[in-house]
């Protein structure tokens, strides 16, 4: 068996790697200059101590080293460096390894401190597995490098070498392939639909759309809405992301598909959209309402693709819009006057409610008339019946007036995606990643609808709904029958409007089956 010969230095340029090198025997002893200091730490490494193996001789040997200051290699050639030598033993076959010090002198300083030392922090095969798993599910560098410490108290590594190692692995999942080329390889492994397109005559990708089968089922089963938008900052090209959403029964958000965009033009669009129409199996599952804010060349497609369905605008950032010309146009003291008068204009529960609340907005902002014309020829003339209570609830939109849900999934989206600046391919596996847990929580939601009864709903007047409607409904009825007392069997009070945006039994319909005696019939509740 042949000897191994550790070497100490403090500039770790030369030495690339820990790997085992074998030592030579008859290797030559270094002499150390006069002209400098001279400091020995024999006595640091003599020790009667019999090692099972060259690799635990090494670890005691650089642990030694890290308490006094001192960095430990493998000798690897001869060059003239600090002349501090170890020299490891084989004692016989099987029985074990010693350490003797050859050389117990070093010609420089010694470290005050090892901590941010590279060749230290360097990550051992273990270390570096534990890192490509925490990068394949999206732990945040600074997190992987807190459970690194934690598992290994001694653990010397920075975050420089946490992120290098993540690049290196991903580096190593794509191979010889192109970032596109990898790009459709991953969403081909995991089964998903996908389409792209070509610009003329070339082989360069405009636009790209993708979606899970997962996705296609839920669409084909909760397709009564849709609610569409663009997000950015999720690449490092600056491509817009398309993404549409639905809502399942348990009023949770699932995503319908993804797009890439080469632009946000109406052509864009519309290949998009027809893409999402081919995943219905039947023209009448088509969505019958959409909702989208004011993207002139989103709501031309979809006029084109989807001509029957009605499409309604996010209330949410009309509001917005509204009021930040508010605060350009009117006095500081009269803004919060001005923008209740708006939102009772938008909560209107009838037409002449709607004309009464206007007129009473233009006598009172009469002083105003920029902002009377801009509220009434961006907002009120054209798109009026697209976001105003009295027109909305007359659709079955199922609550969704704004474009709230898919802002939430494009939060949630970059929050997995922790940068803005990386490949389609990370941008691709976030994605991923989000759709599986979503796919989970969402068949989790089912279950609990199937198997429990929350138990303020136990009541014999629920009993035909049992273990066939979701919480979420229970819910909404619960609140027409807090409505009762006030509105009894008037239909001119109650208004029926969850009867038309929801498909649910309102306080007029519950108050007649109480005064029956008759329990909730099934068959009252929407099949959403």
């Amino acid at each position: 068996m042949e000897d191994v010969i550790m070497h100490m230095h403090v500039c770790m340029d030369e030495w690339r790697d820990d790997t085992w090198m074998n030592g030579r025997d008859g290797m030559s002893r270094v002499e150390v200059p006069a002209s400098r200091n001279i400091i020995d730490s024999t006595d640091k490494f003599i020790t009667d101590q019999v090692f099972p193996s060259r690799e635990s001789v090494f670890e005691w040997a650089k642990t030694i080293g890290r308490e006094n200051g001192i960095l430990i290699v493998i000798i690897r050639s001869d060059k003239e460096n600090c002349p501090f030598t170890l020299r490891c033993i084989p004692l016989s076959v099987g029985e074990g390894w010693k350490i003797s010090v050859r050389c117990g002198t070093h010609n420089h300083d010694l470290l005050d401190t090892v901590t941010g030392h590279s060749y230290l922090g360097r990550l051992n095969e273990e270390e570096r597995k534990f890192v490509n798993d925490m990068t394949k599910y999206k732990l945040a560098p600074r997190f992987i490098l807190n459970a690194l410490k934690e598992r290994n108290k001694a653990n010397l590594t920075i975050p420089s070498q946490i992120y290098k190692a993540r690049s290196t692995y991903r580096s190593s999942l794509r191979g010889p392939y192109t970032e596109m080329q990898h790009l459709l390889k991953l969403i081909q492994q995991e089964n998903y639909v996908y389409w792209t397109r070509r610009r003329e005559n070339s082989d360069v990708l405009r636009d790209i759309f993708w979606t899970h089968t997962d996705c296609i089922k839920l669409l084909n089963t909760f397709h009564f809405v849709l609610i569409c938008d663009s997000t950015y900052k999720t690449n490092r090209y600056r491509l817009p992301l398309l993404e549409i959403v639905g809502v399942t029964s348990t009023s949770l958000t699932f995503s319908v598909g993804f797009a890439y965009l080469e632009q946000e033009r109406q052509d864009n669009f519309i290949w998009a959209f027809e893409k999402v129409r081919q995943l219905f199996k039947s023209e009448t599952l088509i969505s019958k309402v959409i909702v989208t804010d004011r993207d002139l060349a989103m709501m031309n497609a979809i006029s084109v693709v989807f001509p029957t369905s009605i499409h309604l605008l996010c209330r949410f950032h009309i509001e917005k819009n509204v009021g930040a010309r508010c605060k350009q146009y009117v006095k500081k003291d009269r803004q919060e006057e001005v923008m209740d008068l708006w939102k009772k204009i938008v909560y209107s529960s009838s037409v002449e409610e709607y004309d009464h609340h206007l007129q009473h907005f233009e006598l009172v902002c009469a002083d105003i008339i920029l902002f009377v014309d801009y509220v009434k020829d961006s907002w009120l003339t054209p798109y009026k019946e697209r976001f105003v209570n009295v027109w909305t609830n007359r659709v079955m939109h199922l609550g969704n007036t704004t474009s709230n849900r898919v802002e939430s999934a494009h939060w949630r989206l970059k929050n997995m995606l922790q940068t803005s600046l990386g490949d389609l391919c990370k941008s691709w596996d976030a994605v991923n990643m989000m759709l599986k847990n979503q796919i989970c929580i969402i068949q989790s939601s089912f279950q609990k609808t199937i198997k429990d009864v929350e138990h303020g709903y136990n009541s014999s007047f629920f009993q035909s709904l049992h273990h066939c409607v979701s919480r979420k409904c229970f819910k909404k009825i619960d609140k027409q029958l807090q409505r009762v007392k006030i509105v009894g069997t008037d239909k001119t009070i109650c208004g029926c409007s969850i009867r038309t945006t929801h498909g649910l039994p309102c306080a007029c319909e519950l108050a007649k089956l109480q005064i029956s005696g008759n329990v909730i019939p099934l068959d009252s509740i929407h099949v959403f």
